[in-house]
């Protein structure tokens, strides 16, 4: 097998660069999922998906299928279409230094895969980001790379056909674009994403080392916070200019702080606006013991608009601008930019990107995709957010197009894991897993049905605030006509979004399974604004926003035909209180 190893002048150049050993200190969860993940889990397959094996147990909606292009990687992570079609792939290879690896993957006439590694002994390669030459760029740690990997080398990738399946082509030569990132503490991975209207410039992840910006023993909060201050801060997503001679920027600069990991990157291809994914905060339930049964909700992640020096909260605020237990009565989080739209707490979004292509329907189209990877109850799944004709979210909530990615109870069947989401194109979605160790591919027939995302299902799980479960036990055994809202409407469609506070969406609050206090601030006149639900009228705005008619629907999609019965026959009677 021929060697991939780097040439000893490059090896010189980049030692204490790109590939230097990082002294990154990730998280339990993904240190056990490290220690987990051998790439040997696999799917069940059953039939085809656009030829490829297609998994048996993930719900999609109908027309949808996932198919498994390739698997047996250690860490799989980011993933970009060059503009030959073939695919650069980053192998992460764990938690250890240099164990990872770069891959070509490319689609044969018969519709399978052929693989190849292009590079090895690369240290924890992550994001990957194809830029305006044409050229993959990969972030490490340390830094972020280039490369052709047709470079015309003593034994060159070749341009077609399949890749030989004994030994490594030459490695090409590596470019050294960013040096010098950060790559300590609990946040040492680099996504970056290039910006539309200035394609030389490109926006880089700088996580923080910290979970809230705690030092010392025993654990003190300062105020600022010293590690995400200064032009060096973390928390951070920083700016390079490639628009030089060599492509090689001079400095940077810091477009927006306060954003503890920011590894979901978007940019909407017209009107350029730059998406963050924010991984929240953990272990809130340490600080304030009355998290302690809520805390596998609590704090939600976000997607944040960035706007160029604005300040999201990290590590003092969390949610719509709450302020952390650590840092009650020192800090104002009213002066912090709040996220545009809140998703369901630690589902880890890691991918993001804008769906523009022609394979799935008109409901897809503009729309936001985004990989909830988390291993806890409300992740590993494939969400579309509804976002506006300039790439905004906010007007709705998160719609599954991937769920039921759970662990089987006989073990055989693996836990969905997500990380990167690209939209090729040829209009398919490809998946990168990096417990599981493959790659997916996501495609819409419409033979097969008519691929209407679906409405997202509310997480029933055991353990959950004693309070809340004592109302859910007395709305079971109430059947009068708004507990059947509560229960239909409310229950499956608003809380996650309205029962968030402080700062609840619309001032509006719906506390789950609280029949008596929803239908109390549904039918109250709102300040200056008129009640959300009048009795007898079905001009109702409550009604009008369900509809989508004159209001942005909420939720998106709007609700069932049954949900919306019995909205009705409750205005209808009066809109009588249980």
């Amino acid at each position: 097998m021929r060697s991939a190893l780097l040439s000893l002048a490059l090896v010189s150049t980049l030692a204490v660069a790109a590939f230097a050993p990082g002294c990154g200190t990730p998280t339990d969860e993904d240190k056990a999922a490290a220690e987990e993940s051998t790439g040997e889990d696999a799917y069940t397959t059953e039939g085809t998906c656009d030829g490829l094996p297609r998994l048996k147990s993930v719900k999609t909606p109908a027309g949808v299928c996932v198919g498994l292009v390739t698997q047996g990687f250690t860490f799989a992570r980011g993933i970009a279409e060059l503009p030959s079609g073939d695919f650069v792939m980053a192998e992460m290879g764990g938690w250890a230094v240099d164990r990872g690896a770069v891959w070509l993957l490319r689609r044969l006439p018969n519709k399978s895969f052929s693989k190849t590694r292009i590079a090895k002994l690369i240290d924890k390669p992550s994001g990957v980001a194809v830029g305006p030459d044409g050229l993959p760029y990969i972030g490490t740690p340390n830094g972020i790379i280039r490369f052709d990997p047709y470079e015309a080398t003593v034994d060159p990738v070749p341009k077609s056909g399949p890749f030989r399946t004994t030994g490594d082509y030459k490695q090409p030569r590596f470019k050294l674009v960013v040096k010098d990132l950060p790559s300590d503490g609990r946040h040492p991975l680099k996504k970056m994403v290039f910006d539309k209207q200035n394609p030389w410039k490109m926006y880089v992840n700088v996580g923080s080392n910290t979970d809230v910006c705690e030092t010392g023993s025993p654990k003190r909060y300062p105020v600022p916070c010293t590690e995400g201050d200064g032009q060096n801060g973390r928390g951070v997503i920083r700016a390079y200019d490639l628009n030089t001679p060599d492509h090689i920027p001079t400095g940077f600069t810091v477009v927006a702080r306060g954003l503890r990991n920011s590894m979901a990157l978007a940019v909407h291809p017209t009107s350029g606006a730059l998406i963050q994914g924010e991984n929240s905060r953990d272990a809130i339930e340490k600080a304030d013991a009355s998290f302690a049964n809520t805390e596998a909700d609590f704090p939600h992640e976000e997607l944040n608009v960035i706007v160029p020096g604005a300040d999201y909260g990290w590590p003092s605020c969390y949610d719509n601008n709450a302020v952390s237990p650590e840092y009650r009565g020192k800090v104002d989080c009213s002066n912090k930019t709040a996220p545009a739209l809140l998703l369901p707490g630690h589902s880890s979004p890691l991918g993001a990107t804008y769906y523009t292509g022609s394979m799935f329907p008109a409901a897809y189209q503009g729309q936001l995709l985004v990989t909830y990877h988390g291993y806890r109850d409300n992740g590993h799944r494939l969400v579309m957010v509804p976002v506006d004709k300039d790439g905004i979210p906010g007007g709705g909530e998160p719609l599954d197009i991937i769920r039921g990615w759970d662990k089987s109870a006989d073990g055989r069947e693996p836990l969905g894991t997500p990380v990167d989401i690209l939209a090729a194109k040829d209009g398919s979605l490809y998946i990168t897993e990096d417990k599981n160790g493959d790659v997916l591919r996501v495609v819409f027939n419409p033979a097969e049905g008519d691929g209407a995302p679906m409405r997202a299902q509310a997480i029933v799980r055991p353990g959950a605030d004693p309070a809340v479960a004592a109302r859910c036990r007395d709305l079971a055994g109430r059947h009068d006509l708004f507990s059947e809202v509560q229960k239909l409407v409310v229950d499956n469609n608003c809380v996650n979004c309205h029962g968030v506070g402080p700062g609840y969406p619309g001032n509006l609050r719906l506390d789950k399974c609280d029949a008596v206090g929803n239908a109390k601030r549904l039918l109250e006149v709102r300040g200056t604004r008129p009640a959300l639900v009048k009795p007898n009228d079905m001009q109702s705005e409550l009604v009008l926003r369900v509809k989508g008619e004159g209001y942005p629907q909420m939720p998106a999609g709007g609700v069932d035909p049954e949900a919306f019965a019995a909205l009705e026959e409750w205005i209808k009677a009066g809109a009588p209180k249980p």
